[in-house]
């Protein structure tokens, strides 16, 4: 597999119709990827038949792979497995429900063979398109919620960093997961922060996003950790736990 060009992780938990779905829809994308392309499934311990529906598909598709956590960890935790099992010159994690579209590969692709180490989708550029908008309250709480990343998490200048659509190159990838520690929501925040700490070439592209009303997070619950988690990340990087600025050697 290492010689193919690009790696999709596809973080899970209980996703068995979604990535019924899904799957062949980034198979048949892949499909067309010159150099080849694999897609990488991490189950996060799920409780329905999350394995099972990946599982049928891999006789079909040598380039589908399936990593199966004991417990469900976390999204962070289930991106950061996948990411350090990639050996491909690129690589980069996409939701199960394909709520970013599947046009924006080869943009991001494009942008990390054009010089950059990172790229991100943001909702938040100007020629982004929202299909289907979240509901006030999802909007509200966003927008609160950037304002604590940028006053607790220390992450200014990046307008949308939660969405689930980011590309590295290989070698970035295995550096900033194999320093993260966050294993839920905020991980994309840490990543996004240990990035710009280690002057990696960031580029935003803008994205057509669909919000998917079967949200997983739990507002009151969520809520709480993600505060936890980014008071953990601003207190990491105060006492030099993420090493000295600038790249590693």
């Amino acid at each position: 597999m290492a010689s193919m060009l690009l790696t999709i992780v596809v973080p899970a938990y209980n996703e068995a119709e979604r990535l019924a779905r899904s799957l062949p829809r980034i198979l048949a994308w892949l499909s067309t990827l010159p150099g080849g392309g694999r897609i990488l499934v991490v189950d996060d311990g799920s409780t329905d038949a999350t394995g099972d529906a990946v599982r049928a598909q891999m006789p079909a598709h040598p380039n589908l792979d399936l990593i199966t956590l004991s417990r469900q960890s976390g999204k962070g935790a289930a991106v950061r497995a996948g990411m350090l099992a990639a050996s491909t010159e690129l690589v980069g994690f996409m939701d199960a429900d394909l709520s970013t579209d599947l046009q924006h590969v080869p943009e991001a692709v494009a942008g990390l063979q054009d010089g950059a180490d990172v790229v991100i989708g943001s909702r938040a550029l100007r020629r982004s398109q929202t299909v289907m908008r979240q509901p006030a309250y999802r909007r509200a709480g966003a927008r609160v919620f950037r304002e604590l990343a940028r006053q607790v998490g220390g992450l200014p200048g990046t307008p949308d960093s939660q969405c689930g659509f980011k590309f590295f190159r290989g070698s970035v990838a295995h550096d900033l997961f194999g320093a993260t520690v966050v294993e839920r929501w905020m991980f994309d925040l840490e990543v996004l922060r240990l990035a710009r700490h280690r002057t990696y070439i960031v580029h935003q592209l803008p994205v057509e996003w669909t919000n998917d009303p079967d949200s997983r997070l739990r507002v009151t619950v969520d809520t709480l950790r993600m505060l936890r988690d980014l008071a953990r990340i601003r207190w990491r990087f105060l006492n030099g736990r993420y090493g000295p600025p600038g790249r590693p050697d």
